[in-house]
């Protein structure tokens, strides 16, 4: 029993190998540069068009969301290319925007569009994802008055 506690008593307890903890160290530094620079460049800010017009230069080039009225006199769409351009308005401001896509169904007049993608040095939004809100003919309402209604018999 001796020799027992001889040998526990001369044994240190070591940790990981100092290779292993910087390796490890390095793993995670990677991971977070990762996280966080790649959160950066997806990060939009969300404005109105006339926001967005109010910067003028200042928002050439950045990722932005915008929220305007759909002007349907001013869409265009080119099915060879696949390009849809349109214009949005907003308390009295003006903003092209051109998509490369297809044309979406509900495009209708006044329909509130959210568009996200960057801008241009000649003002027009090159958008790369559009949003339309439901059509108010999805709200909910009263019933029609042509619903047949039921009443007890008897």
């Amino acid at each position: 029993m001796a020799q027992v506690t001889d040998w526990a008593a001369g044994a240190k307890r070591k940790g990981p190998p100092k290779k292993i903890l910087i390796a490890g160290l390095v793993a995670v530094a990677a991971m977070a540069y990762l996280i966080i620079f790649g959160m950066r460049g997806a990060t939009v800010y969300s404005m109105t068009v006339a926001e967005l017009t109010a910067q003028g230069q200042a928002a050439v080039g950045q990722g932005v969301r915008v929220s305007g009225l759909l002007d349907e006199a001013s869409v265009s769409f080119d099915p060879q290319a696949v390009i849809l351009s349109f214009s949005l308005t907003g308390d009295g401001a003006t903003l092209p925007v051109v998509y490369h896509g297809v044309k979406p169904d509900n495009m209708q007049d006044d329909a509130e569009v959210i568009a996200e993608g960057k801008l241009r040095a000649d003002g027009t939004l090159e958008a790369t994802r559009l949003l339309f809100k439901c059509p108010s003919k999805y709200e909910s309402g009263t019933p029609a008055a042509s619903s047949p209604s039921r009443q007890p018999m008897g």
